[in-house]
């Protein structure tokens, strides 16, 4: 029986470890701001983004939050097309402004985009609705109609003009300066959000600027547009 049970213990010692390890590592990656999907679509003419973030506040700034200091979020999304021979050139720039606040006397959580005001009982569900960024309107269509924002599929290239091999009449094309092998030029959509901190009070403002735990930016997500 006590070889028996000493196994046992050690199993659930090491099933208690490991679950420990694996809530540590979910709340530290918990911790920022991720980017799970963003797509867009054409509804009506206009250029729709779909996306959906992943947002943690880390103590420092959810202890602020609840002391009654809002915190502003500002969403950017772009459309660029890459250029090897300088900068790549911007197609579409917009931003969404969110702030997200908490008011003790009622216990609630808000969330205020323009003139739009949403509330909620937990900082969960308020986090989980910031990073739902849904029907979002980024270009219109006259823009669209100048700048076409979808990869070209690639043109159908006859075998003989890639390899260079001798035509009909005897002469060999250069694969490189026909017009045939070239291909559309591609574009690219990149989103992005931040905590803004030159929103924040002046004597909080220095003390985040210089210190990590206030850096909550998911970076740019970039990916190529659908043809």
């Amino acid at each position: 029986m006590r070889y028996c049970s000493k196994p046992r213990l050690f199993t659930g010692a090491r099933v208690f470890l490991l679950a420990l390890l694996l809530a540590t590592s979910f709340v530290a990656k918990a911790d920022g701001i991720e980017v799970k999907s963003a797509e867009l679509e054409v509804v009506d003419e206009i250029l729709v983004l779909n996306a959906d973030l992943e947002i943690g506040l880390r103590p420092a700034i959810e202890e602020t939050l609840n002391k009654g200091v809002p915190l502003n979020f500002v969403a950017e999304f772009e459309i660029k097309k890459p250029r090897w021979y300088w900068l790549d050139e911007v197609i579409v720039t917009t931003q969404q402004h969110i702030r997200l606040s908490y008011h003790a006397l009622t216990r609630q959580y808000q969330l205020t985009n323009n003139a739009k005001y949403q509330n909620f009982s937990s900082l969960n569900e308020a986090l989980h609705e910031l990073g739902r960024l849904q029907k979002w309107h980024v270009a219109e269509n006259a823009l669209l109609a100048e700048k076409p924002l979808a990869a070209s599929q690639p043109l159908v290239v006859d075998k003989a003009l890639v390899v260079g091999k001798p035509l009909a009449d005897g002469k060999t094309p250069l694969p490189d300066k026909s017009p045939l092998v070239k291909k559309r030029d591609v574009y690219q959509a990149g989103l992005r959000m931040r905590l803004d901190l030159a929103q924040l009070p002046k004597p909080l403002q220095v003390n985040a600027l210089a210190s990590k735990d206030w850096n909550l930016d998911s970076e740019w997500h970039r990916w190529n547009l659908n043809p």
